[in-house]
């Protein structure tokens, strides 16, 4: 099975706060582990709401909404997906994260959601790291994503063939959906005490429902990706666009055995996707 941890926001993430070194060298050493048991996907940071807008559809019409957000704690400071056997090894593993997480503020939250869409959309696995720039796209979660609603066939597919367009052609760099928050769990670090709660959690708006990573030479370049997307949860859809850690900032990253293995899995399924949709038209 697959999961995303989500790092969630505070104070310190939100005022742009580098992690300390020891931080650093502490988060390196637990997302390494994982890559040489095969088992790490991305690992990614988010730089702060104030350089991210929310970009909300609707038939007709949209409306922009610049950063910085002010639910502070229900905003992603960055994601880790990995492999687990189950939900519980999952959260044993994250019983390990490192402590020293706390230090700015005295307390962390992490999210363990299982990967995945309701309906099974292909999953666009990461693509070889570059020195482009980089944002993500969130999926902001509502009341049908809560219940792993299942959108109809034609919308799968017309997302599947655009992620997989898109793939091909170097813009999008990786993408997957997230299950409803009923299927996961937060643990809340305080000091040096862990506490689990398992979901669903109440604020279904502030949730993630799915994200894609693109390169674009600029916000606005990624604004308008974000406008062509066949959201599978349409037609009222809001994103959060975020711009991502680069090569060049303070972020754990993929070790080159794992992207070489993970390129090698992102064509398999990429063209796996494209076959099922070909053969359904």
């Amino acid at each position: 099975m697959q999961f995303m941890v989500i790092r969630k926001a505070d104070e310190a993430t939100e005022a742009g706060m580098p992690p300390s070194a020891q931080a650093l060298d502490e988060m390196a050493r637990f997302n390494q582990a994982l890559a040489d048991q095969g088992r790490l996907g991305l690992a990614l940071g988010l730089r702060p709401s104030s350089r991210a807008v929310r970009l909300k559809l609707w038939p007709g019409g949209e409306s922009l909404t610049d950063g910085p957000f002010a639910e502070a704690k229900e905003l992603v400071a960055g994601f880790t997906v990995f492999e687990a056997a189950s939900k519980e090894a999952a959260l044993e593993q994250l019983k390990g994260w490192p402590r020293s997480d706390v230090q700015a503020t005295g307390e962390a939250v992490l999210e363990l959601r299982e990967t995945g869409c309701p309906g099974g959309c292909a999953q666009v696995p990461p693509a070889p790291e570059g020195a482009d720039r980089r944002y993500v796209i969130l999926l902001r979660a509502d009341a049908g994503t809560e219940r792993d609603r299942i959108p109809p066939q034609e919308m799968l597919d017309a997302l599947n063939a655009f992620n997989a367009a898109q793939a091909a052609q170097g813009r999008l760099l990786a993408g997957d959906g997230l299950k409803s928050s009923a299927r996961g769990s937060r643990l809340h670090f305080k000091g040096a005490q862990a506490s689990v709660i398992d979901g669903p959690f109440a604020e279904a708006k502030e949730l993630i429902a799915g994200f894609w990573m693109i390169k674009a030479s600029s916000m606005l370049d990624a604004i308008a990706w974000a406008r062509t997307l066949p959201y599978p949860t349409g037609p009222h859809v809001e994103v959060e666009i975020r711009e991502a850690m680069t090569m060049d900032d303070p972020a754990p990253a993929l070790g080159a055995a794992q992207r070489q293995e993970d390129a090698s899995l992102r064509a398999e399924q990429l063209d796996a996707a494209l076959r099922g949709v070909m053969t359904r038209t």
